[in-house]
Order: structure tokens, then sequence, then C-alpha cells
């Protein structure tokens, strides 16, 4: 028996939930740093926020994709557990490394910033 439609009925789901969860959160949260960088020009942070987050969803869908393509054929309950929670994790991380690095480029172009003022 072939277990892949079960493991991408489980995935989907809870990865489109953990992606819009998180890219909510970032973009809410994200707009005070962002508001800093550009000098209180609500607009324009607004904007970049708006981007940053459709660039955050594009990214997140694609990595999905991907990585829902690249699966093995899964042929037992074991292998199943083991692919899912692998491959959850794997996609998790990355939402971590692409959160981080917004937020090295955040903080470089803050420092930036300083150093012009």
């Amino acid at each position: 028996m072939n277990f892949n439609v079960i493991i991408y009925i489980i995935y989907i789901p809870i990865i489109f939930f953990i992606m819009i969860k998180v890219g909510w959160l970032l973009f809410k949260n994200g707009e005070v740093f962002l508001c800093d960088i550009f000098q209180n020009d609500l607009e324009m942070t607004q904007n970049v926020n708006k981007l940053l987050l459709i660039g955050y969803y594009l990214i997140n869908l694609g990595a999905t994709t991907i990585t829902i393509t690249l699966w093995d054929n899964v042929e037992s309950i074991h292998e199943m557990i083991s692919t899912f929670s692998s491959i959850l994790g794997k996609t998790i991380l990355l939402l971590v490394i692409f959160h981080y690095n917004n937020i090295f480029w955040i903080k470089f172009l803050n420092r930036k910033k300083q150093t012009f003022n």
C-alpha cells in the first residue's frame, strides 16, 4: 500500500497552518522594526511589510511544492511517520532560516542608516 496520499493529506494542512500563522505574526510584529528603518514613513513601511509577506508566502509555497515532489514512495506506517516528521522538521527549519535572514538584513539596514545620520 502506498501511504503518500495519506502523508499529503496530513502534511499540506499542517504546513499551510504553520506558514500562515508564522507569516501573519511576522507581518504584524515586524512593522515596528521596518518603521524604524524607514524613519517613521508609515506608507513605505506598510508597503514593504506587505511585499515581505507576499515573498514569504511565495517562497514557502515553492519550497513546500518542491518538497512534496521529492518524496519517495512510502510503503509502511513506520516510513510514513519517519518521512512526515523529517519533512515537517526540515520545512520548519527552512522557515527559521528565512526569518533570521530577514532579521539580519533589517539589523544591517538599520546600522547602515544610523551611520549615515
